[in-house]
């Protein structure tokens, strides 16, 4: 347990600027944390190791390139800029508590949203990666099982994510709202299926699934 509780403290140091610092100021560890004198002296020592401000850059860097992988669309929309003040904000919202990626792609979907940013086709980008990596959650959590979702889109889909992966902006595309329903089948892949708003249902060619 103690061990356990020490590597959990190293890694919100590495994570956590803030908590870093509390550290560095002799501030008490969080209540319940069973640590052996010789951990809690280690601790302190390692709060003031510009070894770890390195070990910081790497994570935040691997981070960020996972967060690239999973939500590509999503993140070459915003571009690098502010995709660099959003996750600053991110991360100081909601600090890393594992090294598993797919929640924090969704916490950060989720962020995006509630933030309502004033850019264009960036709701459609969010709905589509976001469902796309619910279905992979569900898959991973019930192997094989058969999982659906109902999407809307403000914009023809095709042609936006088209754009997207051949690596361009979308130009001035008109209104096109569609509804979509994606499904997870039992070997992985996700099945979309398409319902434009006048009642002219088409299947999509297979839209891109997530970077591994």
């Amino acid at each position: 347990m103690s061990q356990q509780a020490f590597q959990s403290l190293l890694f919100r140091m590495i994570a956590e600027p803030a908590f870093r610092d509390g550290v560095r100021a002799q501030k008490p560890f969080p209540p319940r944390i069973e640590l052996t004198e010789r951990e809690h002296r280690r601790l302190r020592r390692l709060a003031d190791d510009p070894g770890l401000d390195i070990n910081r850059t790497l994570h935040k860097g691997f981070r960020l390139g996972k967060l690239r992988a999973l939500l590509p669309m999503t993140c070459q929309l915003l571009g690098a800029r502010r995709l660099s003040r959003e996750l600053s904000r991110f991360w100081i919202e909601r600090p890393p508590s594992s090294f598993s990626f797919l929640p924090e792609a969704l916490d950060f979907c989720d962020y995006l949203k509630r933030r309502r940013l004033r850019m264009r086709y960036l709701p459609d980008i969010l709905a589509y990666e976001c469902t796309v990596l619910e279905l992979e959650q569900a898959g991973q959590a019930m192997p094989g099982a058969i999982e659906q979702r109902n999407v809307s889109f403000e914009y023809d889909p095709g042609t936006l994510l088209s754009a997207l992966v051949r690596g361009e902006r979308p130009g001035d595309l008109p209104p096109h709202a569609t509804h979509a329903s994606a499904t997870r089948l039992p070997d992985g892949r996700i099945r979309w299926h398409l319902q434009i708003e006048r009642g002219v249902s088409r299947p999509p060619a297979s839209p891109p699934g997530p970077a591994g």
